[in-house]
């Protein structure tokens, strides 16, 4: 596990950290300490930088990794109403993705190669030791998903 000083050092930056919900700050504060120390210390000390932003505009949450290394968090504001587990396992799922050299593609025409890289991410994250965090998270998704499902049905 991570000291958690320089875990608390890097969310207390306010310019790599733009973060004002304290409860997803404690599930990153969580989700670093428990991740492999290579990845940690390359995020947490700038050798591979992480910026954490929220975000209206974007539907979910996102990694955008960048040639020069930057790295880009993106949380929408609805993951800050998540369970606790949920939010863990929602952004073990992205630092893996980045972990694994994704970048980001558009599902349109490309929906192969996004589920792949999907199934990949939530495999690592489990290696990770998420694995009950992940599970909590695609549980809620799926019953999103149904609920969408059976709505649009009773409007047809």
């Amino acid at each position: 596990m991570k000291s958690l000083p320089s875990v608390r050092d890097f969310l207390a930056d306010k310019e790599r950290c733009r973060l004002s919900n304290g409860t997803i700050k404690r599930a990153l504060e969580e989700v670093l300490s428990r991740l492999p120390d290579a990845l940690s210390q390359a995020l947490l000390n700038g050798e591979r930088p992480l910026y954490i932003v929220r975000s209206s505009h974007i539907g979910g949450v996102v990694t955008l990794g960048f040639p020069s290394g930057l790295t880009l968090l993106t949380l929408n504001r609805e993951l800050g109403r998540r369970p606790a587990e949920e939010m863990v396992g929602v952004i073990a799922h992205e630092l893996a993705h980045l972990a694994l050299g994704h970048r980001f593609v558009s599902w349109e025409g490309k929906r192969q190669l996004r589920l792949r890289e999907e199934y990949e991410a939530d495999g690592l994250a489990c290696q990770w030791g998420f694995r009950e965090e992940l599970r909590a998270a695609l549980e809620a998704l799926i019953g999103v998903e149904e609920e969408a499902r059976q709505r649009r049905e009773r409007v047809s």
